[in-house]
């Protein structure tokens, strides 16, 4: 009884410094990844030296401002969402599981290239669990898609 006592806290208390971390915004530049299977991180190399992105982030031919306002449109016609955290260059979102209501962070990040063309760094996770069974890519890759009229090239 005694050891899943403190089992329990000592998950609890990772718990609640995860959570506190998740729902910080991102530091590409010092992004590392986790050991578990439940995250996805698209990134240009310049920015996330630290962290192997899954995929490489592709070139819009659009402002970053731009960028960030269509990302905003999405966001917001999305369900089971709620925006933590925004500013010019930075979102970061909740994106709650439908049947369970488990909550998965999203960090999206417009980086401008010049005064037309832009790219962006996108690391979604979920809070619970070793695997996501590839929730967290096809969020990245919807996102994506909903912005090719941003002609991502």
């Amino acid at each position: 009884m005694l050891i899943l006592s403190l089992v329990g806290c000592s998950s609890n208390k990772n718990s609640v410094e995860r959570e506190t971390t998740d729902q910080l915004p991102i530091n590409f530049e010092e992004l590392t990844r986790r050991d578990s299977q439940n995250d996805y991180l698209l990134c240009p190399a310049s920015v996330c030296s630290r962290a192997t992105p899954n995929r490489m982030s592709p070139t819009f031919t659009v402002s970053a401002a731009e960028l960030r306002r269509r990302l905003n449109d999405l966001i917001s016609s999305m369900s089971r969402t709620r925006v933590l955290y925004g500013d010019d260059a930075h979102i970061l979102f909740e994106e709650r599981s439908a049947v369970f209501g488990f909550p998965d962070y999203i960090d999206i990040r417009m980086i401008e290239i010049d005064a037309n063309t832009s790219t962006l760094a996108i690391y979604s996770r979920s809070k619970f669990g070793y695997y996501d069974f590839g929730v967290n890519e096809r969020r990245v890759e919807a996102l994506l898609r909903n912005l090719v009229p941003a002609e991502a090239t």
